[in-house]
């Protein structure tokens, strides 16, 4: 993630604007109801700033290339719309400044939904600058067997989804190993310590079966297949799953709805590997994130400011 420079400055939990609120938690994990709607994770500042630094560009030749003054384009950074000096800056950042504006004027949200057999999970990981940050896991099985992605920052609300749906959980998957996806790995472990636990070669954990670009494994009637989406973070995998009731990618930080992870020092890497790895799957492939609501191939194609080429 990469928050507002109003959040960075303040530190406010509460500031940033929501087309749907955070699904509020009382306890340390909940599995999203239907009907209830996660707030898309970045918002159109945090777009220009991920770009911004992606590409290197301080604010000062940034606004001018940009022909606008430096004030203008720290209040768009500040989170304050002026559509004149958007549409100046974000042509220079390689953006589409009509989907960033559908952004800052909360204009849509997706109406992605996730098939039976898959369950996303939603915990509070708060860090200094964004108490209202939230983390995603998901559950998917076919028959008795399940599989994990994640364990977010508690695991206690899958793991009782497993236990009450009378389920083998046959491996866990992680995406990445930044903390907030793996904060509940050593109470899923102990829950199951028998479990095979998969993990990018490229960030290898202790006690763990290391998987690379192409690896595929099986889960019921699932099909499952690692692509390396590194950018984000160094080796990061996304896993493209299919044949058990829809074809989904879980793609930890390696694209958000209409956003990206944070790619500071690996930003072109980042968007290629979004391009031919993820933005590749048919249209209709719903794509998990780690964090904000799900969304698909086609309106990410559609809508995503970083993808308008």
């Amino acid at each position: 993630m990469f928050r507002s420079s109003r959040e960075r400055l303040i530190g406010s939990s509460t500031t940033k604007n929501t087309f749907c609120p955070v699904w509020v938690i009382s306890a340390t994990a909940c599995s999203i109801p239907e009907m209830a709607k996660l707030r898309i994770e970045d918002d159109f500042e945090d777009v220009l700033a991920k770009a911004m630094a992606g590409q290197g560009w301080t604010a000062a030749a940034l606004a001018d290339k940009s022909g606008i003054e430096r004030s203008q384009l720290e209040s768009l950074l500040a989170g304050q719309l002026d559509a004149e000096a958007l549409r100046a800056v974000a042509p220079v950042l390689q953006l589409s400044a009509e989907r960033v504006l559908s952004m800052a004027e909360q204009a849509w949200y997706p109406a992605a939904s996730l098939p039976d057999g898959v369950r996303l999970f939603n915990t509070p990981f708060p860090v200094p600058g964004y108490q209202a940050m939230t983390v995603n896991s998901y559950l998917f099985w076919s028959g008795d067997q399940a599989m994990a992605v994640d364990t977010g920052a508690s695991a206690e609300a899958l793991l009782a989804e497993v236990k009450q749906r009378g389920l083998t959980l046959s491996g866990l998957l992680i995406t990445h190993s930044h903390r907030d996806h793996i904060a509940a790995l050593d109470a899923v472990r102990a829950a199951h310590p028998q479990m095979p636990i998969y993990c990018p070669a490229g960030e290898a954990l202790p006690g763990t079966v290391l998987l690379s670009e192409g690896a595929q494994l099986h889960c019921g009637a699932w099909q499952i297949e690692a692509r390396e989406t590194s950018g984000h973070s160094p080796g990061a995998l996304s896993y493209v799953v299919s044949g058990g009731g829809g074809a989904l990618a879980f793609v930890g930080d390696a694209i958000f709805c209409l956003s990206i992870g944070k790619a500071p020092s690996a930003y072109v890497q980042a968007l290629e590997h979004n391009r031919k790895k993820l933005l590749s799957l048919p249209a209709e492939t719903l794509l998990c994130p780690g964090h904000g609501p799900v969304t698909t191939v086609g309106d990410e194609l559609q809508r995503n400011p970083f993808f308008a080429d």
